[in-house]
């Protein structure tokens, strides 16, 4: 199970190094004005994919694999019900499951950086030689983190997507990152090195807001925006260098809590 974890733990941290090299270059590209012939961002996803195959094939073996491509599964199944929703309100089609995505083959094939990013894991799996089976802290908090993520994410669009209340929206968003934060966090209080690594987990989950998400909410805050959204485009903005400040401070309080000798009864 672990060996699943870190797998995914490994996904999430090369996606988002891979998201904040890519946000680095459209900006560039948008200083220069120029315009390449293909998307950069389905990268991010090949190489999370790929990272997630390689260390959970690595350290677990074809068992840890199936539970990381399990994990995988689920969540691309969970998208679908809020995708049809959004394609019926769109008026995009009558099909099952933006744009083609509303068709069952369009969907299928938006997969494919997914695919090609699997595919690419296990292929470079089998060349690498696994150093050991100690505890990897790093890769725990990580995929601890990620797989709370995604939890809240799933209650978050099940719940209170539907909503119009763009602030109530906004808030909940920030609540759930925190939630997941601390989560990972105590998983990390219990590991080796967990503080130390906790901290490096959260540098690298705010990696993509840094080079991507900020300068974007910026850019979207101007004098047409309505009070209500941009509120929301503000608290989305401050959301994740406050949960990666609570991921780090959990792990501080959780690891302390550990070794503060108790009352006897």
């Amino acid at each position: 199970m672990w060996a699943a974890i870190s797998g995914i733990g490994a996904g999430f941290g090369v996606s988002n190094v891979v998201q904040a090299v890519v946000g680095l270059v459209n900006q560039a590209l948008l200083v220069t004005r120029t315009e390449l012939p293909f998307a950069l961002f389905p990268l991010a996803t090949i190489a999370g994919s790929a990272a997630v195959a390689i260390v959970a094939l690595g350290a677990g073996g074809a068992a840890a694999l199936a539970i990381a491509l399990a994990y995988t599964v689920l969540g691309i199944a969970l998208r679908i019900p809020g995708l049809i929703t959004f394609c019926e309100r769109s008026g995009a089609g009558q099909n099952l499951l933006v744009s083609n995505q509303c068709t069952a083959i369009g969907f299928l094939a938006s997969l494919w950086p997914q695919f090609v990013g699997i595919g690419l894991g296990i292929a470079l799996a089998r060349g690498i030689t696994s150093r050991g089976s100690g505890v990897n802290s790093l890769l725990r908090i990580a995929g601890g983190l990620a797989i709370a993520l995604t939890i809240l994410s799933q209650v978050w669009t099940a719940t209170i997507a539907q909503s119009t209340n763009a602030l109530a929206s906004g808030l909940t968003i920030a609540a759930g990152m925190a939630a997941a934060a601390v989560a990972a966090g105590v998983v990390g209080a219990q590991l080796p090195r967990g503080v130390r690594n906790a901290a490096i987990v959260a540098g690298v989950w705010l990696l993509p807001w840094l080079t991507l998400q900020l300068p974007l909410g910026l850019q979207s805050l101007g004098p047409g925006v309505p009070p209500e959204f941009g509120a929301s485009i503000i608290i989305t903005m401050v959301a994740p260098p406050i949960a990666a400040a609570f991921l780090v401070l959990s792990a501080v309080i959780a690891s302390r809590a550990r070794f503060v000798p108790r009352e006897p009864a």
